[in-house]
């Protein structure tokens, strides 16, 4: 990279590998984030590269590999699926830049944890795409937790299902078990992990159960575990199968919360020991509107400039890998009903 001028204030200079999908949404972020200067980027698909160039204005370059990319930048962001995630970030570190991963961090828990302790070792930045934590309604829920809202917590549920993954075609690194280690929960559910260990703490499993027979796939098709966040039980229910649902169950001893994403809806039961049924109040319109998305990526930038880890960063991608992991050893699979459903 030529030698430009890198003062505190300055937009870090930066590039994208994987510039459709989820890659124009971390696109229009990094813009609005004022806090990058998106010089080009990497991708197979002429199409997409194109579109992409046009979105970002005159002088969009395209870099033959990530390698080349990373040699002429201060940061890069990995945006391609999960099983290629880990080859491209050492691509990246190799050359001394920064990296931002989207998640899951990667599809191999050895390398991951290889690639994250290089990082460290070297002081590479190494952010990671946990966005959800920045989005509005999740900050305020975890504010309310913190600030005893709901009392002591009794118990969490939390579901994280998406039946659009059988729209994809069978040969899709989905439903490769050696490029998606955990089915649903490595691509969906690692979410829920995330914001598990954010709000209530640390945790680990105590119990799965997995069901591989609801498809023809060589992956799981659902997940259903039990563990402790912080001291807290919890629950996952993670499935590829069934309808779209994303959410978290708060139970209290000052009462519940129940929040239901997309559309966003936050209801709040108050405990009451004499009036029998408790009427749930909306608390949706209270969430503020602002995003911490832009400043996530602000502090990303600090990051690179800084030589240092962000928050989130990929330790923090590397704990909730190690919990599907686990949940995947743990839960015992097998058919139970034996009838499948039909899969593109």
């Amino acid at each position: 990279m030529k030698n430009r001028c890198k003062r505190s204030g300055d937009p870090v200079r930066c590039a994208v590998v994987g510039l459709g999908g989820f890659g124009a949404e971390r696109r229009r972020t990094l813009r609005e984030s004022g806090a990058f200067e998106m010089v080009g980027g990497v991708d197979l698909v002429d199409e997409i590269f194109e579109r992409a160039a046009q979105e970002e204005g005159g002088g969009f370059r395209r870099y033959a590999t990530v390698s080349e990319a990373a040699g002429d930048v201060e940061a890069v962001f990995i945006c391609t699926p999960a099983h290629l995630h880990i080859e491209q970030a050492w691509d990246v570190v190799r050359e001394g830049r920064a990296v931002f991963v989207e998640k899951p961090l990667a599809h191999d828990l050895e390398e991951a944890r290889r690639l994250v302790e290089y990082c460290e070792e070297n002081r590479i930045a190494h952010g990671h795409g946990f966005t959800l934590r920045a989005l509005p309604h999740w900050q305020f829920v975890r504010k309310l937790v913190r600030d005893g809202f709901c009392g002591l917590v009794v118990s969490v549920s939390a579901t994280s299902m998406h039946s659009g993954g059988l729209a994809h075609a069978m040969d899709n690194w989905r439903f490769v078990p050696g490029r998606n280690p955990g089915g649903p929960l490595f691509q969906c559910g690692i979410h829920k992990i995330d914001l598990l260990r954010w709000i209530f703490g640390e945790g680990n499993w105590i119990a799965a159960r997995g069901r591989s027979d609801l498809t023809a796939s060589e992956t799981e098709d659902s997940f259903v575990l039990l563990g402790e966040f912080g001291s807290v039980p919890c629950t996952l229910h993670c499935h590829y199968v069934t309808g779209y649902h994303h959410g978290l169950s708060i139970y209290g001893t000052e009462g519940n919360l129940y929040l239901t994403e997309y559309p966003v809806s936050l209801q709040w039961q108050k405990r009451s020991c004499t009036s029998g049924v408790e009427t749930p109040v909306d608390l949706t319109v209270p969430i503020p509107e602002k995003s911490a998305v832009n400043e996530s990526l602000r502090e990303f930038a600090r990051a690179v400039r800084e030589r240092r880890q962000p928050v989130p960063n990929g330790r923090d991608g590397l704990a909730a890998l190690e919990l599907v992991v686990s949940a995947a050893g743990l839960a015992e699979g097998g058919p139970i009903t034996g009838e499948l459903l039909e899969v593109n």
